[in-house]
């Protein structure tokens, strides 16, 4: 994952670009002032735990923290920031993947829909998270509270926000931005899209 670097050189949460690709879901306002109300679903390839909280997600895993770019696929906007969470492997492996998983769907609150590849996640675990806190405070509803993926080194596309279920499959899944617009599955930043 990224470096612990001083906080001279992070982002303020209010020059982070954001972009609402089908605005903000309906249950965000709901999620905030009720946030027992609020659970990300885990279905698909797996035989175990299906349902967690965003506490009982706090207190299952062991929280990661790093320094790391968002950045969008336009190379204009972007910011480094610090974020904290749980490790996405780990989630997987107490949902119990079957060992046929191949990527992994992730649906945001609003519609929006990404993927990763379960081999990337399980090589770099670090680098996949379910972030809760940006810049040492919890997400902004504009920044995907109560939680959203972080994918380090990939672009923002990559990063759904207000994360409420994944998707364990066993073939070639793709996303909103994947499928419907042919962009790149790997969405490494610095690479065309």
């Amino acid at each position: 994952m990224g470096s612990t670097k001083a906080t001279s050189d992070i982002t303020p949460i209010r020059q982070l670009f954001t972009y609402h690709i089908f605005g903000l879901p309906r249950d965000l306002y709901k999620w905030q002032d009720e946030p027992s109300s609020y659970y990300l679903e885990v279905k698909g390839c797996r035989s175990k735990e299906n349902q967690f909280t965003l506490s009982r997600i706090k207190e299952l895993f062991e929280p990661v923290q790093a320094v790391v770019v968002l950045q969008c696929m336009t190379n204009v906007h972007w910011g480094r920031v610090q974020v904290k969470g749980a490790r996405l492997w780990d989630v997987l492996k107490r949902a119990g993947i079957d060992n046929n998983a191949f990527k992994v769907g992730f649906e945001g609150g609003e519609g929006f829909s990404t993927d990763l590849f379960i081999e990337e996640i399980k090589r770099h675990p670090d680098k996949y998270l379910l972030a809760y806190e940006m810049n040492r405070r919890p997400l902004t509803p504009q920044h995907g509270f109560p939680l959203r993926i972080v994918a380090e080194g990939k672009y923002a596309y990559k990063w759904c926000k207000w994360l409420t279920a994944i998707e364990v499959m066993d073939y070639d899944y793709k996303g909103h931005y994947e499928g419907k617009r042919g962009w790149s599955d790997q969405a490494l930043r610095g690479k065309p899209v």
